[in-house]
């Protein structure tokens, strides 16, 4: 069995990708899913959190080329992922008033509506927010939330319907090299052969390219959410937010719960290390973050939550473009941010491998920023704490 293109890991980057590389019926492809897609790594626990707000122009445009890509495909193809324009706020401390007012003007240069308040003035807005310890707030109007996990499926079935052959329950076990090129994988099915594979599995990445002998500087961290509900069901937020002052992160549910992101760690460092299962202490600190925000959420009720795993890559940023093997592309260590970029990143990678050229877009996530120096462009002189 001989393809173009194999795509290993069905969650929302390689569903992506196999959806852009079958737009115009030109390749034949195949996506390798290890379990149902859209699998059990970062897809299936992600808050689906959607905004442009970061602090480098490379994350910026994604985001935001990959905000229009979300409403496009809602408005034409009536593609459902879940997203939901409610607005999106970052929280960030006095510190770092210039560095938000800096990073706001380049979104403003996209065309992107948003604005910088101060506490007093964004206490006009959120009657139910405490202020302490605040500096400056960014509200964007485009931003929200969507469903990663239905997202991942609307661009595999409508690749399906381009051609795309998926096969689920399929482990890709190993590559097949021939004369120092992938030229395919080894799967507990059978081996399929292709003139190119893309490793999107992020998560098990690391895996299949260990015996390779590639410098791919990667590390797992276990991330997740609990849900919370506020005393007496009170509505307490409106929208999607990033607390910079306490790397907090939330958003509400149209029933009136609430997401709140659990502290990640490094596995290495975590007591929890490789368990799925929510602790009710990270749960509790997790709402304890949040109610020292949105007072109202002090004594909520948590209402269960979900553990997984994420590759990282040490700036925190993915490694996208083509490793020093032949025939082997990879698109992994998304570190927590894959879902807002994912349509932008799998429209540029089916443009690079169809075409067979280098997009400047994807310049700065190529693995070689790492090799070159001990910084990368994405250590910007406008960071925040914790962004």
């Amino acid at each position: 069995m001989n393809y173009d293109v194999i795509v290993v890991g069905g969650g929302i980057i390689g569903a992506s990708i196999a959806f852009f590389l079958t737009k115009n019926k030109g390749a034949k492809v195949l996506l390798c899913e290890k379990g149902k897609p859209p699998g059990d790594g970062a897809t299936s626990i992600s808050g689906g959190l959607l905004r442009v707000h970061h602090t480098n122009k490379a994350n910026q445009h994604l985001s935001f080329k990959s905000l229009q890509i979300y409403r496009q495909l809602t408005e034409t193809k009536k593609m459902n992922f879940g997203y939901n324009p409610i607005g999106f706020s970052i929280i960030v401390g006095p510190e770092y008033v210039e560095n938000i007012n800096k990073n706001v003007h380049y979104m403003n240069n996209l065309k992107l509506p948003s604005n910088v308040y101060s506490p007093q003035e964004y206490r006009l807005r959120e009657k139910e927010i405490n202020t302490e310890n605040v500096g400056a707030i960014c509200y964007e109007p485009l931003g929200g939330y969507g469903d990663p996990a239905k997202s991942s499926m609307s661009f595999l079935n409508e690749a399906i319907n381009q051609g795309l052959d998926l096969m689920e329950g399929t482990e890709v076990q190993d590559l097949i090299i021939n004369n120092d090129r992938v030229v395919g994988v080894k799967t507990n099915f059978k081996n399929i052969y292709a003139k190119q594979v893309i490793v999107a599995s992020n998560f098990w990445s690391k895996k299949l390219t260990r015996k390779l002998d590639l410098d791919i500087p990667l590390y797992t961290k276990r991330l997740g959410v609990v849900f919370a509900q506020a005393k007496n069901n009170n509505k307490v937020i409106s929208h999607s937010y990033i607390d910079d002052t306490s790397d907090t992160y939330m958003r509400p549910f149209p029933d009136g719960r609430i997401l709140i992101g659990i502290r990640s760690s490094n596995c290495e460092a975590n007591k929890y290390s490789l368990s799925k299962k929510v602790h009710f202490k990270e749960a509790e600190e997790a709402l304890y973050r949040a109610a020292k925000r949105f007072p109202r959420l002090e004594n909520g009720r948590l209402l269960g939550g979900r553990i997984g795993f994420d590759s990282y890559t040490p700036d925190q940023n993915p490694i996208i473009g083509p490793s020093e093997i032949e025939g082997l592309y990879l698109s992994i260590g998304f570190s927590g941010g894959g879902y807002k970029i994912a349509p932008a990143v799998g429209e540029y990678v089916a443009e690079e491998i169809s075409k067979n050229k280098q997009i400047s877009e994807l310049e700065y996530y190529r693995v070689s920023r790492f090799q070159d120096s001990h910084s990368t462009y994405f250590q910007t002189d406008t960071m925040y704490k914790y962004m």
